[in-house]
C-alpha cells in the first residue's frame, strides 16, 4: 500500500476530493502498489496500458480513473466486461460515482449494452448507444454496436476500460472479444487500459505489443491469502502475503474433510465473515445448502420487499442464514441473495461459478466442495482451469473485506489428487492464453468483416485474420505460419455467398441488404432463412392470428409458434456451424410435456413432427405460460423439475432471435428495396409477402412480451418510473394489478375509493398504501415525464442541428398548431407535404407526404391537450376511411400522436394492413437523426411503412 500519489499523477480535482474514487487514510490519498504504478504509467494522463496483478488489488479503481479522465477531457468512454450481471453492476456504480457529479444529474449519458436490451441510466431503451458519455457494455454487444454499418473510421475520442482481457483467449468467447478488439485497433482510440488478474507474463508482454499498451504488472497481493488442501494423510498449503509468495508446505497429519464440517468449522473460527462454497454441479448447490440447514431453527424473519418473489427453498434458507446461488435462480433472486451476503446475513453460500465473475463481496473464505468438472463431451471429470481457480479463490481476501487473511480450503482423495491440487494452489505461474480465433469462428467473423465495410475482396478479409492477436500466435508456434486458414476462409466466403449475404463479381466481393440486416443481428444466415423461407409459406396463417379490435385472433398461440420456431432455429442446432445457444437440459431431457399448444397448433409448427424435437416443444410451452401471465408455481410446473431461472434464461435467447429477426424482415420487405436485393422468398408483393411485413412488429412485440413474461395489455406498465430503490414495478405486481382489473392507464390512475381497494389489494399495501399510491401517481405522469425527459435530449441535440424551434413545436403544439408544426419538420428534411384537410375538405386526412420516388404516403395528426389523455384506437384508425374517402385506398398511412397513443392500440393495430401509428417524441428522433445524417429519408420511408406502432428502438441503426 501507498500514502500519497506519484507526482504528476494527472487525478482530476473531482476524482481527488472523492472518497470512493480516491481512498484515503487521516485525510491522505492510500492507495494500492498497481494502483500507485498505474497513475506512475500515465493512466490518469491518457497513456494506453495493461495492468496485470492479481485479484483484491483494486484494477477496478483504476478503470474508473479512466473514465473520469475522458469525461474531464470532454470524450466518451466505454467500459468494456465479461458478462451481463457485471454490466449491470458497473453501469449502477457508473451511475453512482458520476451521474451528480461532471454529467449534471443527465442519466441519457450513461447507458448499458447486453444482450438483454440497451438502456440509458433513467431505464429507458436506446438503440444508439454509442452516442452516451458512458457506455457500459458486455464484448459481444458492443461488438455488434460498433460492427455493423462501418465501424467509425476514428474513435480517438473514446477512452476504453477492457475489463478480464484474458477473455479473448476463451475457447466460446474469445473469437468475438478479439474480432471487436481488432476492429478498435484498426479505428484507434483517445485511451485503451487493459485489466487481468490471470494473465502470465509472457501472454501479457504478447497482448500488450499487439495493441500498443504498456505492461504494467505486479503480481503481489494487497491482502493475505492461506490455500490449503486437505488430503486423508495431510495438508498441503500455501501461504501468499503482500510482496511475498510462499512455497508448498507439506504437513502429515488429518483434518476434516466434509464440507459441511469444514463450513462449521470455519464459521466457529473467530471473525470468519460469509464462507463460499464452491461447487461444480448445480443440484450440489441446493443439496449440500439443504444439508446444512437441515434440523436447524429459523435465526431471522425476512423481510422481504414486495417486488421480490423467492422459491420456498431459497426462503428457507435464507431465514437460517445460508444460501445458494447459480444460474437457476430468478435474476432478482440472484441480486437479493448478493444484497444478503454484503449485508452481512448470510453465514454461508453454496455456489457455482455464477458467484465468482468479478463482484466484490465481503467474504472470509472458501471451501471447494469439488475443483474436478464433468466433461460431457469426453465422459470424464477434468480439473478446472488455474485461471478459474485463481478467479475463484480471489473471491476471499478482497480489499475493503475485514478479515485480515483470506483462506481457501479443497479436498484430495490421494496422492495423485493432491499434486493436481498444488499445481492450482501456485499462484506464481498462470495457465497459457488459449487461442480466440480459429478457422472454425470465420463463419460470423466473415460476415462481420464485410458488413462492416472493411474489406472488399478474399484477400483483403485474409489480411485482416492475419493481423489478429491469434494469427501472430499461430505463427510463432507453426512453421507453416497461417497460410492454411486461406482455405478455410474461402469456404465461408462460398458459403455466405451462398446464402445470400454476399455478391462476388469480377470486382470484387460486396455484402447485400440481407448480409448487413443479418450481421446486424448477429445471428447465423441459416437462422434468417430459416425464418424467411417459414414466414413465406405461413405468414398469412399467422397474421390471422394478430389480435384484431372484434377480439379475434389469438396472440398466445402465435407466440407460441414463434417460439417453437426460435427454439428450433439454426441457433440451436449444427445448421451453418456449431450452435449458439442451448436448451437447459432440465428443459431438453425430460420426457415430452403434455401441450396443449402444439396438439392444437401442430399443423402450424415449422419443425415437423413437433414430438421428435423435445427442448423446442417443452421450451415453447414454458415460454408461452411465461408470457400468458401465469404465476412463477404454474409455468415452473408445466415441465417437471425446471427452475425460474432456466425459464429466464431460455427467455433472453428466444426474445433476442425474434427481435432480431423483426429487423431483419423490416429491412429486407422495405419498399425501397429493389426486388433482386431480397431474399428469392421474399421478392414480389403477394399476399405472403405483405403478411410477413405486417408481422414485423409483432416479432418484436412478442419477444418483448417473453422476456418479461406479461401479456401485452400490460407491457406499458414497465415504463412506469417509480420513486426510490424500486424503480419498476415487478412482474408478479403488474399482474396482480391486471387481475384486480386495472389494466389501462386511465384505471390505474384513477383516484377513486374503489381503485385505491384495488391498487392495494394489487401491491398488497393494505396496510401501507405508499406502492399503490406511488404507482398511482406514476401512471398519472407516465407520458408527461416520458416526454419530458425526451423533450430535454432533443432540444439539446436540436440547438446543434439548429432546428431548436421545430423539435420545441412538436413537443408543445396542439391541434392545428402541431399540425403546422409537423408540415415544417417535414419541408426541413425534404419530404414533400401536401395540405389535405384544408377549408371545404370535410373529413379529410391533413396531409399527404412524399418522400422521395416512393409512394405517397397519407397522414393524420392527432394530438390531446391533456398529457394525461392519450389517442385511442378509432382515432389512430380513422385516417384509413379518410383515405379512402380521397381515394387513395391502396395508400400507406400514418397516425401521428401527441402526447401519445393508448397502450392497448398497438397490438390491434399490427392487422392493419396499412397502418403505421408514431408518438410524436418518436418522431422527433427520426427527425433529429435525417437532420444529424445518421438516418436516411429511404430508411425514414421503411420505418412509417411498416404496420405497427413506430418506436425510436425499431428505427434502422445508426451508421
Amino acid at each position: 500500500m501507498k500514502l500519497g500519489l506519484p507526482p504528476g499523477h494527472g487525478l482530476s480535482d473531482f476524482v481527488v476530493s472523492s472518497t470512493e474514487l480516491l481512498p484515503k487514510m487521516d485525510g491522505e490519498p492510500f492507495i494500492t502498489d498497481i494502483q500507485f504504478e498505474a497513475l506512475q504509467a500515465g493512466v490518469s494522463l491518457g497513456s494506453n496500458v495493461l495492468i496485470s496483478a492479481p485479484t483484491s488489488t483494486g484494477k477496478t479503481l483504476i478503470g474508473w480513473w479512466t473514465i473520469a479522465s475522458a469525461i474531464a477531457a470532454g470524450g466518451r468512454a466505454v467500459y468494456l466486461v465479461s458478462h451481463r450481471a457485471l454490466a449491470k453492476q458497473k453501469f449502477e456504480e457508473a451511475q453512482h460515482l458520476f451521474l451528480r457529479g461532471p454529467l449534471s444529474g443527465d442519466r441519457a449519458a450513461i447507458v448499458c449494452a447486453t444482450g438483454d436490451a440497451v438502456e440509458d441510466a433513467s431505464g429507458r431503451r436506446t438503440n444508439a448507444p454509442m452516442t452516451a458519455t458512458i457506455l457500459v457494455a458486455t464484448y459481444e454487444k458492443f461488438l455488434g454496436c460498433l460492427s455493423v454499418g462501418g465501424p467509425p473510421r476514428d474513435l480517438t475520442d473514446v477512452s476504453f476500460v477492457c475489463d478480464e482481457v484474458q477473455l479473448v483467449g476463451d475457447p466460446h468467447r474469445g473469437q468475438n472479444v478479439e474480432l471487436l478488439l481488432t476492429l478498435m485497433r484498426r479505428s484507434g482510440w483517445r485511451q485503451l487500459v487493459g485489466l487481468s488478474a490471470v494473465m502470465s507474463e509472457k501472454d501479457a508482454e504478447s497482448f500488450a505489443s499487439w495493441l500498443g499498451l504498456r505492461l504494467v504488472r505486479n503480481v503481489s497481493r494487497e491482502k493475505a491469502l492461506h490455500i490449503e488442501c486437505r488430503a486423508p494423510d495431510n495438508i498441503h498449503s500455501i501461504s501468499v502475503a503482500p510482496g511475498a509468495v510462499g512455497e508448498i508446505q507439506r504437513e502429515r497429519r488429518r483434518a476434516e474433510r466434509g464440507t459441511n464440517r469444514i463450513v462449521a468449522e470455519l464459521i466457529r473460527s473467530t471473525g470468519a465473515a460469509t464462507v463460499i462454497v464452491f461447487c461444480m454441479k448445480v443440484d450440489d448447490t441446493y443439496n449440500l445448502c439443504a444439508e446444512w440447514h437441515r434440523g436447524k431453527s429459523e435465526l431471522v424473519a425476512l423481510s422481504l420487499p414486495p417486488s421480490l418473489e423467492l422459491s420456498d427453498n431459497l426462503r428457507d434458507a435464507l431465514t437460517r442464514k445460508c444460501a445458494f446461488h447459480n444460474a437457476e435462480l430468478s435474476e432478482a433472486e440472484r441480486l437479493w441473495v448478493e444484497e444478503q451476503i454484503s449485508a452481512g446475513q448470510v453465514d454461508v453460500v453454496y455456489a457455482t461459478t455464477t458467484l465468482a465473475a468479478g463482484v466484490n463481496f465481503p467474504l472470509g473464505s472458501a471451501v471447494f466442495a469439488a475443483w474436478k468438472r464433468w466433461n460431457f463431451d469426453r465422459k470424464r471429470h477434468e480439473t478446472i482451469g488455474k485461471s478459474e481457480f485463481q478467479n475463484m479463490a480471489g473471491r476471499v481476501g478482497r480489499m475493503g473485506q475485514a478479515a485480515a487473511q483470506g483462506l481457501v480450503i479443497m479436498c484430495a482423495d490421494g496422492a495423485a489428487a493432491a499434486a493436481e491440487a498444488e499445481q492450482l494452489m501456485d499462484l506464481e505461474s498462470q495457465e497459457e492464453l488459449g487461442t480466440g480465433i480459429t478457422p472454425q469462428d470465420f463463419g460470423t467473423l466473415t460476415l462481420q468483416l464485410f458488413a462492416g465495410k472493411l474489406c472488399s475482396s478474399r484477400q483483403d478479409a485474409f489480411d485482416i485474420v492475419a493481423s489478429t492477436l491469434s494469427a501472430a500466435r499461430e505463427q510463432s508456434r507453426n512453421v507453416a505460419g497461417i497460410a492454411h486458414w486461406q482455405d478455410d476462409l474461402n469456404r465461408q466466403i462460398d458459403r455466405l455467398v451462398g446464402t445470400g449475404c454476399l455478391i462476388e463479381s469480377m470486382s470484387g466481393v460486396v455484402v447485400t441488404a440481407f448480409g448487413i440486416a443479418v450481421a446486424r443481428s448477429g445471428m447465423k444466415p441459416e437462422t434468417a432463412l430459416f425464418f424467411i423461407e417459414n414466414l413465406a409459406r405461413h405468414a398469412v396463417g399467422l397474421s390471422e392470428l394478430l389480435a384484431k379490435a372484434d377480439g379475434s385472433g389469438s396472440e398466445d398461440d402465435l407466440l407460441f409458434i414463434l417460439a417453437h420456431s426460435a427454439i428450433s432455429s439454426p441457433e440451436f442446432n449444427l445448421a451453418g456451424g456449431k450452435a449458439t445457444r442451448s436448451v437447459h437440459w432440465r428443459i431438453s431431457q425430460p420426457n415430452l410435456a403434455t401441450n396443449s399448444y402444439a396438439r392444437r397448433l401442430s399443423a402450424r409448427l415449422w419443425d415437423q413432427p413437433w414430438m421428435g424435437n423435445v427442448p423446442a416443444a417443452n421450451g415453447a410451452l414454458l415460454l408461452a405460460e411465461w408470457a400468458a401471465g401465469k404465476s412463477r408455481r404454474d409455468v415452473e410446473a408445466a415441465v417437471s423439475g425446471v427452475r425460474l431461472g432456466n425459464i429466464e434464461n431460455l427467455a433472453r435467447d428466444a426474445a433476442w432471435i425474434l427481435t432480431g429477426i423483426s429487423e431483419i424482415i423490416s429491412d429486407i420487405t422495405s419498399p425501397t428495396l429493389a426486388d433482386e436485393s431480397k431474399p428469392a422468398a421474399l421478392r414480389g408483393n403477394n399476399p405472403a409477402i405483405q403478411a410477413a411485413r405486417r408481422l414485423a412488429r409483432s416479432l418484436r412485440r412478442q419477444a418483448t412480451r417473453i422476456a418479461n413474461g406479461l401479456p401485452s395489455d400490460i407491457l406499458w406498465m414497465t415504463n412506469l418510473d417509480l420513486p426510490g430503490g424500486q424503480r419498476r414495478l415487478a412482474r408478479q405486481q403488474m399482474l396482480s394489478l391486471r387481475f384486480q382489473g386495472l389494466v389501462r392507464p386511465h384505471e390505474l390512475m384513477d383516484g377513486s375509493p374503489a381503485a385505491d381497494g384495488k391498487r392495494r389489494l394489487g401491491l398488497a399495501g393494505e396496510l401501507d398504501p405508499t406502492l399503490a399510491n406511488q404507482v398511482r401517481d406514476a401512471a398519472r405522469r407516465w407520458k408527461a415525464s416520458e416526454r419530458e425527459y425526451f423533450q430535454r435530449i432533443h432540444v439539446r441535440r436540436a440547438a446543434k442541428a439548429i432546428c431548436e424551434p421545430i423539435i420545441s413545436a412538436l413537443y408543445v403544439a396542439r391541434g392545428t398548431q402541431l399540425e403546422d408544426a409537423f408540415a415544417a419538420a417535414m419541408v426541413s428534411i425534404s419530404v414533400e407535404c401536401e395540405p389535405l384537410d384544408r377549408v371545404g375538405k370535410q373529413a379529410h386526412p391533413d396531409f399527404l407526404i412524399k418522400i422521395k420516388q416512393y409512394q405517397s404516403i397519407v397522414v393524420e395528426v392527432k394530438s390531446k391537450a391533456n398529457d394525461t389523455d392519450l389517442v385511442a384506437l378509432n382515432s389512430a384508425t380513422e385516417v384509413l376511411a379518410a383515405s379512402e374517402l380521397i381515394g387513395l385506398k391502396d395508400n400507406f398511412c400514418v397516425t401521428v400522436c401527441s402526447p401519445g397513443v393508448e397502450p392497448s392500440v398497438p397490438s390491434l393495430i399490427e392487422s392493419c394492413r396499412r397502418l403505421c401509428v408514431v408518438n410524436v417524441s418518436d418522431l422527433a428522433e427520426a427527425f433529429l437523426r435525417i437532420k444529424e445524417g445518421s438516418l436516411t429519408r429511404e430508411g425514414l420511408y421503411n420505418w412509417l411503412t411498416t404496420p405497427g406502432v413506430a418506436a425510436k428502438e425499431d428505427l434502422p441503426h445508426p451508421n
